[in-house]
């Protein structure tokens, strides 16, 4: 086409359009009819429209075409073919960031309108103009992948749920490592589908507000003259565009409200989404949701899905020694799983002993760019001075701290130091129990360990001065005759001294394991009259079932800071309570030494009272031993002198002992006339040492038949364990009971209450004595016909008894074995050895128990004449 030719038609293609004035039947009523020819002239005016402005482009006259074009386009910005001519007129004329915003108009206009993507003459254009390629089209979608071995939160999953129908915005808040961020991604996915407009993300650890809202408005379609403004503006941008959107928005990383507030989209169908570390309380009706640490059953899943389950099964118990030393933190478990997937030949123990050496664990939870330590020292940094001071103080306890200990350490009052323990837990860096005492979290501890700083021994010791002052106020109100060994250092806090005495036995329950720790801290600095307290008070609070993780630690403390002063009888006092938490623990070796030790300088400081004591003591461990003739020895040595010394109580121990000695010797009579002397001393039926020495007699009168007396006993003394809240005491009780049910043929009634005292022995740490209650189940599931259960009961009892050197208890379990091979029709061998156990223990009475039921179970046995020889020993 020559050029008069364009140029005629163009005249003619005006002349064309200048006859259009509005709409066509813009001025009249419609139908349907009338509406279809409408549309058809409207395709032909367009038809039109772009004819004239392709001749305008082939002759360079952008300017003609822009004019033409910008107001038809803003009118009409779904119109592919139009914008794609109008862009490229304003690229002509050098007005390149305008023709973008056309396109990206365009792009916004034909998702919302049609849900579809531009075509690929438009894709061609931008490429053309931006020099990039063009995005995806459709709205925004920035969601970070989900963690795929996403595990556990299924709490929290649900509460971001139904948070978000809502348009307030939703705080993720939680420490350093605890999963924030992944926990976020996956609830943005869940609930994506409700935001067909888009999902924007933004790292607010990086990004200034301003520019994550330019980064928001450019992925919306925003036109760049709207970029350009201050803060202000653009919130007002920002607003305009997302009121009638529904679009989700995640924030990540939020320090402060005023990093947040002008983020927020305006319409009511919007998301926000927020991660910090505070619950941002400041952001009008946001709905918190705090991300603890995981559960150990999410821990142990968490491990095997990120290690492989092929792995964590060939060590099972290490692997649950790992999830207990990353301390719920899922940062911790997800590295040590990686570390486990990458090293095939790293042994989980030999994981499990690193993670736990608080010297080296934040250097092994570390794999390749992620740790632990990059995730918390940040953290710790952001903190002022003073809260790490006091968050280095409060970690030394190692566990809970009630306020009014923290009172002590910054030398203000109760209510003060609540504050600042609130402030503290508000940003994860302390956790709050039930009672609301707080405890600095294990990686919080080994990251203030990397900073520089040390806790001032001047706050440790106030401190320590208050823990013993109440502890000792406590046990007197639970003994009226509890003696101080002297003059208390400091006045214990009125109000915490108030509450404490009020439910002392609920404080001794509670706050036994502070005080043993202030002990250790008291003689790590030798500061030794108070380590000596301190250790005092300790074994005087927990009682005679002293099981807990620091009873030995703190005993030697104890000791030790007796022996610096050189103070003698507490030295012996303390060899005694030493003695008694190896036996307890079923030590009876190291038990023997100590106690020998106590009651040899008993007897040089002529204190009859504790040197019967430590001979009763010496006693119980002979017998066990099988040297039962030095155990009688001890005990009528040790009667002598709490005779003369007139120690009532001490007698009635004695005496009891002595009856169950009596019957493990087979002398039945002596045995029943011992126990009740024994009750006669004890008193008229109530008291602990009353309901200790019925109990004993009970399990002698069961296993000879008189079970109504015993079965009164077994109540009263269950009854006294309620009251003075033994649960100690109450396990051994119910262990009885359960014996008593089950050779009454009450089987069930017999395994509840042994398994509710295997319950309590496992709760207080009591390996020792959960074997004996295993035995005891091991006989109701002999009973209940189900050989299995008996036999894994057994095992348990059977490997403690020998890892403990336990003759006696080993050779009860064989008996229970033996009635198993024989209840199987197998040789019955464990009766053949629970009989020579109990021959070389010199305990007849057990041994011809044995002798009858391998008899029962073999004809041919010799045991008959072996029985016969037995029973001569025994007198009734």
């Amino acid at each position: 086409m020559g050029a008069e030719d364009a140029r005629a038609k163009q005249e003619l293609l005006t002349r064309a359009l200048a006859c259009w004035r509005g709409g066509a039947f813009c001025d009249i009523a419609t139908g349907p009819l009338v509406e279809a020819h409408e549309v058809w002239l409207e395709d032909r005016r367009r038809t039109v429209l772009l004819q004239l402005v392709e001749l305008q482009l082939a002759e360079g006259d952008g300017q003609a075409v822009v004019h033409r074009l910008a107001p038809v386009v803003a009118a009409r910005p779904a119109d592919e073919r139009l914008a794609g001519r109008l862009a490229a007129a304003l690229a002509g004329l050098g007005r390149r960031d305008a023709a973008l915003d056309v396109l990206r108009r365009t792009r916004r206009a034909l998702w919302d309108e049609a849900g579809v993507v531009p075509g690929p003459e438009l894709d061609a254009l931008y490429r053309r103009i931006a020099g990039t390629e063009w995005t995806a089209g459709g709205p925004p979608a920035q969601l970070p992948a989900p963690v795929p071995d996403f595990t556990g939160r299924a709490t929290e999953l649900a509460s971001v749920g139904r948070h978000l129908r809502a348009p307030a915005p939703v705080v993720v808040h939680g420490a350093a490592g605890a999963g924030k961020s992944a926990l976020a991604a996956q609830a943005a996915w869940r609930a994506r589908r409700r935001f067909p407009d888009g999902q924007l993300v933004a790292d607010l650890a990086t990004t200034e507000p301003r520019d994550v809202l330019v980064a928001f408005l450019r992925a919306l379609g925003a036109a760049t003259a709207e970029l350009t403004g201050d803060l202000t503006a653009l919130v007002a941008a920002w607003r305009g565009h997302t009121v009638d959107r529904r679009l989700l928005v995640l924030l990540e990383n939020a320090r402060t409200e005023a990093q947040v507030r002008p983020l927020l989209p305006s319409g009511s169908g919007c998301g926000v989404l927020v991660t910090a570390r505070r619950s941002l309380p400041g952001l009008v009706a946001a709905r918190p949701v705090p991300v603890g640490e995981l559960s150990t059953v999410d821990a142990q899943a968490l491990l095997t899905a990120v290690a492989g389950e092929a792995r964590i099964a060939a060590e099972p118990a290490a692997a649950d020694e790992v999830v207990a030393r990353c301390a719920g933190l899922p940062l911790a478990v997800r590295i040590a799983g990686l570390r486990l997937a990458t090293r095939p030949h790293l042994r989980i123990a030999d994981l499990a002993t690193r993670v736990g050496d608080d010297r080296r664990a934040l250097d092994e939870l570390a794999a390749g760019d992620v740790s632990v330590r990059a995730a918390i020292l940040p953290a710790l940094r952001d903190c002022p001075t003073e809260d790490r001071d006091l968050l280095r103080l409060l970690g030394l306890f190692r566990g809970p701290v009630p306020d009014w200990c923290a009172a002590a350490l910054l030398a203000v009052r109760p209510a003060e130091a609540r504050d600042r323990l609130e402030t503290l837990a508000d940003t994860h860096l302390l956790g709050a129990d039930d009672h609301g005492r707080h405890a600095v979290p294990r990686f919080v501890s080994l990251g203030l360990a990397r900073l520089p700083g040390e806790p001032d021994p001047a706050a440790i010791k106030r401190t320590l001065e208050a823990v013993l002052a109440l502890a000792e106020r406590v046990l007197s109100a639970l003994d009226k005759g509890f003696d101080p060994a002297g003059p208390p250092f400091t006045q214990p806090d009125p109000t915490a001294a108030r509450l404490a005495t009020a439910d002392p036995d609920a404080w001794r329950r509670r706050e036994t394991e502070l005080v043993a720790t202030a002990a250790r801290l008291a003689g790590r600095h030798h500061w030794h009259a108070l380590a000596a307290r301190l250790s005092d008070a300790c074994a005087g609070l927990a009682g005679t079932s002293w099981l807990g993780r620091s009873a030995r630690a703190v005993s030697v403390v104890g000791l030790a800071a007796a022996r610096r002063l050189g103070d003698r009888p507490a030295e012996a006092g303390k060899l005694f309570t030493l003695a008694s938490v190896h036996w307890q623990l079923g030590r009876s070796r190291q038990a023997r030494t100590y106690f020998a030790m106590a009651g040899t300088r008993f007897k040089a400081l002529g204190d009859p009272r504790a040197r019967g004591a430590a001979l009763v003591a010496l006693a119980d461990l002979d017998a066990d031993a099988g040297r039962a003739e030095i155990a009688v020895e001890e005990l009528r040595e040790a009667l002598a002198l709490l005779r003369a010394c007139g120690d009532v109580r001490g007698q009635a121990i004695a005496a009891a002992q002595f009856g169950g000695l009596s019957e493990d010797l087979g002398d039945l009579r002596r045995a029943v006339e011992s126990f009740e002397a024994a009750l006669l001393l004890a008193g008229d039926g109530a008291g602990r040492w009353h309901d200790q020495v019925a109990k004993r007699y009970a399990d002698v009168l069961r296993r000879h038949g008189r079970t109504d007396r015993a079965a009164d006993l077994l109540t009263g003394a269950l009854g006294g364990a309620v009251r003075t809240r033994e649960r100690h005491w109450e396990a051994h009780v119910l262990r009885s009971l359960g014996d008593l049910h089950t050779d009454a043929g009450e089987v069930a009634e017999g395994e509840r209450c042994l398994s509710r005292s295997l319950d309590l022995f496992e709760q207080i740490g009591h390996r020792h004595a959960a074997a004996y209650t295993h035995r005891s189940l091991a006989e109701t599931r002999l009973r209940a016909a189900d050989p299995a259960g008996a036999q894994q009961h057994l095992r348990h009892a059977m490997a403690v008894f020998r890892d403990l050197q336990d003759r006696r208890g080993t050779g009860y379990a064989l008996l229970s074995l033996g009635k198993l091979q024989a209840g199987a029709g197998e040789a019955p061998r464990a009766l053949a050895g629970a009989a020579d156990v109990f021959r070389e223990l010199g305990f007849p009475l057990w041994e011809l128990r044995a002798l009858q039921e391998l008899n029962a179970a073999s004809s041919d046995s010799p045991a008959g004449d072996r029985a016969r020889e037995v029973l001569a020993k025994i007198r009734i």
